[in-house]
């Protein structure tokens, strides 16, 4: 996962000689090559004795098993199982049943942004008319450029199109492979920067990336493209204006390159093509390059101690095709992205000629001069048998088995000397500081402990409605905590289906922090995440579950770096409002003002549209305002605050706007009103109890408590006594979650008399359990706030598991004064599926004055989609389809909790941000169609203009 095998930092002490490290690998690395060698010869005989030939030959074919007699005779439990029922073949019972995968998994094509290219380019590839294509672009797209120029070969096979008849340029920020297997005739300049394997099989077509027109940095000293890139080129042209990451032009065969400078194992096993290089390298240049020339200016003259010379030779640039050929890209290079490095390259070519260094394989010299030759193929037979005959009858007489055992011999040749002093550091290793001035990068994961949020004294923070959270200022404490980021080459910690929903830009944000770079490290927060002051408070962080780091110890403490960001960034005033330029005059009305409903509201008020936020309660904010409780996130000095700074950017909000309930909210006279609606009003239909009593006084949702509280602390600081006052009570709360444990902190502040927390389910283990490996989120035991304050203040953790409430015991008068419960098992039934089991003579009454029930959330209230006419799934959520957000009535779009269902708040963003981004597409084509129909009788007059002219534009 970190793919920096040549730092030797693996985490998991596999490509790594450190002895701290290998102490994390548990196994030898001969135990991996004995097992995975035995296992295919054994599965080898196997199959051979069962007759098949290959592995999908056996899938299902269960009839092929047969009970093993010794074994049932041998263990009297097992003589009356009968597993046939079990192991039938799904064959006799289905035969037109599939055996093994037929379902072709679906990668979101219909989502591409090639879906728009190709029809845009229909000229081209129709008429092979030049096309001219401007659109943004962003790191979503990922492989555009890639089924255009499927279409472009399909119709003219491989000669594709004449030179530049597509030529599509971009702004922006683009994802992984841009112009993947770009055939010819397809250009795609970029004006931004883009992510890894830009021009990854590289087939004939062109490339230009270049920073933004308007940037003051200096190209050459910043990287622009990723990781990876022209990886297995065969054909073409690029051309980057600035820096290059790792792995630069991998196994490239055939493609031209001019690049401003580039990370490690540039040119790595390249085969052919030519790659120029105006600037520095990385390390190990031209490891394993057989073919191809590559040019590089050595300015210093340190590019021979970075370059890997085993295979090349380090020529000067003296032959006149040399010269020409490097002329050449370097003015092509500057024509195309015009490079101001190229410009003064140019004009002092021939004093910085003998600069340049030609890296030249040996091997690919020899050949080229042999061919110059009268018998050039002759020698070249002679040269590649004279290389391989040795080692046929070698190869031969050896045992492949032996010689594996033997390497890995040689690796795990762990003396008794390093075993000691990876103990010795293993203990440095628990005596980690977590604070350092001038913390190491390289390294700093093994070096430095996590330190999380930290909470300010229980004793203190249970007399006030303050944050519990110590604010974490920048210094040397988030120095060293951001230096145990890894920079991982693969880092799960954004990705959305096991780590940050958003997309945060976490190891970036992180190395900027590190650098003491705050601003630019806010810009990059801000880039993907509305509102990191909610998410750094109330997020549980599936960031840090997913941190790679977090396989062999604790994580990168991803949360209190992300809210220190956004907190600083407020206390600098760099948080300014910044209403946008230009309004387009569109009416868009959300419908709740939570997480999604906020984010929604935010980007379309970004993109100029006119926004209006309509709340049923008296404040801004939904769950964040009033679900939330004060210490977790402070109403005034973070919700309104994020509030008042939308309020300056335009947004308008109204308050008090019961939307489908109120006749002055109707929902006939919003769609009226405006050009899109987007419904973000959250499932707040609580999940009951229905035992008896459950009609009782003093039984109520969490919700009441929570949010009767928090109006009024806000309106009166308490005094108003218009709240559920858990003052001299014995409080049970029933569920765990962030809400049972808000329960249990806002009653501990009224001044309860004790507290308890009934849970269903069993406790969860201490450590991952054997089915929530990494990068899953760890359902592990954890303990929050609320119940370090309940431990603080009565003794003990306010939980109890496997209980199962079964009634509400009252008074005379109706109150609630007891629950009667009984202890549970859990266990799996005949079907394999867990249940749980009543254990008998475990029932017992719980005091209870006050019964909160926080067990989660059905839905949304049925309302609005019963006037909308709404389409509900089986869940009751409105039905809108994940990457469109549509629902069922034209213009009405749903986010956030009441489309997915109970979620977390950074889901909720990242829903609302999609969410806005389809609206705006949807209000962009209603405008465009309104257009069309408004044009009459001229459509056809311009249609004619068109077909006249020589090359199309489309500018988006």
């Amino acid at each position: 996962m970190m793919r920096k095998c040549h730092k030797n930092t693996c985490p998991v002490g596999i490509a790594t000689q450190d002895p701290i490290l290998r102490e994390k690998f548990a196994g030898e690395p001969e135990h991996v090559i004995n097992f995975f060698f035995m296992l295919a010869e054994e599965v080898r005989e196997i199959m051979s004795q069962l007759g098949f030939r290959t592995m999908k030959e056996m899938v299902g074919r269960s009839d092929m098993l047969e009970v093993d007699r010794e074994v049932t005779q041998n263990n009297e439990k097992l003589e009356n199982i009968d597993l046939s029922l079990l192991l039938r073949p799904a064959a006799d019972i289905r035969p037109d049943a599939a055996q093994y995968c037929v379902h072709k998994q679906d990668h979101g094509l219909d989502m591409a942004l090639d879906k728009e290219l190709i029809p845009l380019s229909g000229p081209a590839l129709e008429k092979s008319m030049p096309v001219y294509i401007e659109m943004p672009i962003c790191n979503v797209n990922r492989a555009v450029g890639t089924m255009l120029s499927h279409e472009v070969t399909k119709r003219y096979k491989m000669a594709g199109l004449p030179s530049d008849t597509i030529h599509v340029k971009f702004s922006g920020s683009a994802g992984q492979s841009l112009g993947a297997f770009l055939c010819p005739g397809i250009t795609i300049e970029l004006e931004g920067d883009s992510n890894d394997y830009v021009g990854k099989g590289l087939s004939g077509g062109k490339i230009v990336v270049y920073p933004p027109r308007a940037s003051t940095f200096d190209p050459k000293e910043n990287i622009v493209i990723g990781n990876v890139a022209l990886y297995g080129a065969t054909s073409g042209e690029a051309y980057f204006n600035g820096m290059a990451a790792e792995r630069f032009c991998v196994r490239n065969s055939g493609a031209k390159a001019v690049v401003e400078g580039l990370g490690d194992h540039g040119c790595e096993y390249m085969t052919g093509g030519t790659v120029v290089v105006l600037g520095k390298t990385g390390r190990n240049f031209a490891a394993g390059m057989s073919g191809g020339i590559a040019y590089v200016l050595d300015l210093d003259g340190n590019f021979q101690s970075r370059c890997n010379v085993e295979l090349v030779d380090l020529d000067k640039v003296e032959e006149e095709d040399d010269i020409m050929t490097l002329r050449m890209l370097i003015q092509q290079h500057q024509r195309h992205t015009g490079s101001k490095l190229a410009i003064e390259v140019l004009a002092s070519f021939d004093s910085l000629l003998p600069k340049f260094v030609k890296v030249f394989p040996r091997d690919y010299k020899r050949v080229l001069e042999s061919m110059k030759g009268q018998e050039a193929e002759n020698t070249k037979e002679n040269d590649i048998s004279e290389a391989e005959q040795p080692d046929e009858p070698e190869s031969m007489d050896k045992d492949a088995f032996e010689e594996l055992k033997k390497m890995a011999a040689k690796e795990t040749n762990y003396t008794t000397s390093q075993k000691v002093e990876a103990a010795a550091s293993s203990q440095k290793l628990q005596e980690r500081p977590t604070e350092v001035t001038g913390a190491k990068k390289h390294g700093g994961f093994m070096k430095y402990e996590r330190k999380s949020i930290q909470y300010r004294d229980p004793n203190v923070r249970v007399n006030d409605w303050k944050e519990v959270m110590v604010e974490t200022n920048p210094g040397p404490l988030l120095n060293t905590q951001s230096a145990r980021c890894m920079d991982c080459g693969t880092p799960f910690c954004h990705q959305e289906n096991s780590g940050c929903p958003l997309g945060n830009k976490i190891p970036e944000f992180n190395e900027l922090v590190y650098q003491n770079r705050w601003k630019e490290a806010l810009a990059r927060l801000l880039e993907t995440n509305n509102f990191p002051e909610f998410t750094g408070r109330v997020c549980p962080a599936p960031c840090e579950g997913s941190c790679v780091l977090g396989i062999i110890e604790n994580p990168v403490s991803i949360k209190n770096i992300e809210c220190a960001i956004i907190d600083k960034a407020f206390e600098e005033g760099w948080m300014k409002p910044r209403p946008p330029l230009k309004r387009t005059g569109k009416q868009v009305a959300v419908v709740g003002s939570g997480p999604a409903g906020l984010a929604a509201a935010d980007q379309l008020n970004r993109m100029g549209h006119h926004v209006t936020v309509y709340e049923r309660a008296d404040r801004i904010g939904g769950l964040m305002m009033y679900g939330v409780p004060n210490m977790k996130a402070d109403k005034i000095d973070v919700v309104q605050r994020r509030v008042d700074l939308m309020a300056a950017e335009g947004v308008n909000f109204v308050v008090n706007a019961n939307v489908g309930n109120d006749p002055t909210y109707s929902l006939e006279q919003l769609r009226a009103d405006n050009n899109a609606i987007v419904l973000a009003v959250g499932a707040t239909k609580p999940r009951d109890l229905p035992v008896p009593g459950r009609e009782l006084s003093g039984v109520h949702f969490a919700m009441e408590f929570l949010h009767a509280n928090t109006k009024s602390l806000l309106d009166s600081n308490l005094e108003d006594g218009r709240y559920i006052s858990a003052k001299g009570k014995n409080v049970v709360v029933i569920g765990g979650g962030d809400t049972g444990t808000d329960c249990i902190g806002t009653s501990i502040r009224h001044g309860c008399s004790r507290v308890v927390n009934l849970e269903l389910l069993p406790q969860p283990p201490m450590t991952r359990a054997p089915g929530n490996p990494w990068p899953q989120w760890p359902r592990i035991f954890r303990v929050d706030y609320g119940h370090q304050e309940a431990a603080m203040k009565f003794g003990k953790d306010p939980r109890s598991y496997e209980v199962l409430t079964k009634q509400f015991i009252g008074d005379d008068n109706g109150v609630v004064k007891g629950i009667e419960v009984v202890r549970v098992r859990w266990e799996r039934d005949a079907s394999g599926k867990f249940q749980f089991q009543e254990i008998k003579g475990s029932e017992e009454i719980i005091e209870a004055d006050l019964v909160l029930l926080a067990m989660g959330f059905l839905g949304p209230e049925v309302t609005i989609a019963e006037k909308l006419g709404l389409e509900r799934d089986g869940r009751s959520n409105f039905k809108a389809d994940y990457g469109r957000f549509a629902t069922s009535v034209p213009g009405v779009f749903a986010a956030g909790d009441c489309r997915r269902g109970q979620s977390l708040v950074v889901w909720a963003i990242s829903e609302g941000r999609q969410a806005a981004a389809q609206v705006d597409k949807y209000l962009t084509q209603e405008e465009g169609q309104n257009e069309l129909e408004s044009q009459g009788d001229n459509s056809s007059g311009m249609q004619q203009d068109s077909t006249q002219s020589s090359k199309f534009t489309v500018v988006r």
